[in-house]
């Protein structure tokens, strides 16, 4: 599940590690997008999600914005969610979720990072869905290129 960081993202990044006028949020809010593709000019509420007048048990998940959650021990550019991030059983049929969203807020709000399913899943009402360790990445880089040798 490659990810990559929104316009928003990238300016809460550079703001809040060059300038610091911009606070670390304390959590993020984990959507599932359906069909439509997040971009990364997207804002919250554009994202193709159950929506809750036809899904009322359908919400996003909070994860904690933490060293418990979150890592980048494998490759010095690239973080990777640490726990499973489980939502609740579906009482609905949500449909087939293609996507992801990594959100500052638990409805509407902005997109930080959006990202693909490698595998689509569809969730009927019973199921639950999970989205493994690891499978919430976003790299940068590389940042160089290798020279060739004369």
């Amino acid at each position: 599940m490659s990810g990559r960081l929104t316009v928003w993202g990238a300016e809460q990044l550079l703001t809040a590690y060059f300038v610091g006028s911009a606070e670390l949020p304390p959590s993020f809010w984990l959507a599932l997008v359906r069909a439509t593709p997040p971009t990364p000019y997207m804002d919250g509420t554009e994202l193709d999600e159950p929506d809750v007048v036809d899904f009322p048990d359908y919400a996003r998940i909070e994860i904690p914005n933490d060293g418990l959650n979150w890592a980048n021990d494998s490759t010095p550019q690239e973080i990777y969610n640490v726990l499973p991030a489980q939502f609740i059983t579906a009482v609905t049929d949500w449909g087939q979720i293609s996507y992801w969203a990594l959100c500052n807020a638990p409805v509407d709000g902005f997109n930080l990072l959006v990202g693909d399913l490698e595998t689509p899943i569809l969730i009927q009402a019973g199921d639950q869905a999970v989205i493994s360790e690891g499978d919430l990445s976003v790299s940068l880089g590389p940042f160089f290129l290798v020279e060739e040798d004369s």
